[in-house]
């Protein structure tokens, strides 16, 4: 009888736990995720409850950061999450909208070795293989940009690039396919991830 009573009481935490997972998976905010974690800290989804907590809120960050679109808000990112999904490109969008003369000053104030015992021989340059993006197909070059002016307007990661636009003919029809160049293999797949979230068409093509 005891044994019973033990089995049902367990199977009555495990079904209350697995009813808050399925609540905080519905409403899936890091508030919900984080409230799951305080009441179930030791459940079989905590683990689970901490990646997808993470996750949005560097996701929720990310898009803060892009909305604002300025060197301290691209700062405020890397500094909450210096290894986060978009530390890479938070890192690129920050020095290019720093201003010169602010880069002028930190270079500037960068120490310079004195000694010259040793002869200091420069680095290897890697050359890192650029890729190609397609952002979608047109019937005419007016309505690329068109096209091209829209994505802008959508998406800041977008901002810094230049399009180019192929035409294809094919058996009478002549489509006008547009087309961006990022510098690395990891930028074309985060900003593609970033464009499909958003509705765009995004396909990766051989290296220009």
């Amino acid at each position: 009888m005891l044994l019973a009573i033990v089995w049902l009481l367990a199977a009555a935490a495990c079904t209350k736990t697995d009813d808050a997972w399925d609540t905080a998976v519905r409403i899936d905010t890091p508030d919900a995720y984080a409230s799951f974690l305080e009441r179930h800290p030791k459940s079989e989804y905590a683990e689970q409850a901490r990646t997808r907590r993470d996750a949005l809120i560097d996701e929720r960050d990310w898009k803060t950061a892009r909305r604002e679109n300025t060197p301290s808000a691209y700062a405020k990112y890397l500094t909450a999450h210096p290894e986060g999904v978009w530390s890479e490109l938070a890192a690129r969008r920050k020095k290019e909208l720093t201003p010169a003369d602010e880069t002028s000053l930190e270079t500037l104030a960068t120490p310079v070795p004195t000694s010259t015992d040793v002869t200091t021989v420069p680095p290897i340059e890697s050359v890192t293989p650029k890729r190609l993006l397609q952002l979608g197909a047109f019937a005419s070059e007016p309505s690329a940009r068109k096209g091209w002016a829209r994505l802008q307007s959508s998406f800041v990661e977008l901002a810094t690039l230049s399009p180019s636009i192929s035409v294809d003919s094919k058996k009478g029809s002549t489509l006008h396919r547009l087309r961006v160049t990022v510098d690395s293999d990891e930028e074309a797949d985060q900003l593609c991830a970033v464009l499909l979230r958003g509705g765009a068409e995004c396909i990766k093509l051989d290296e220009p």
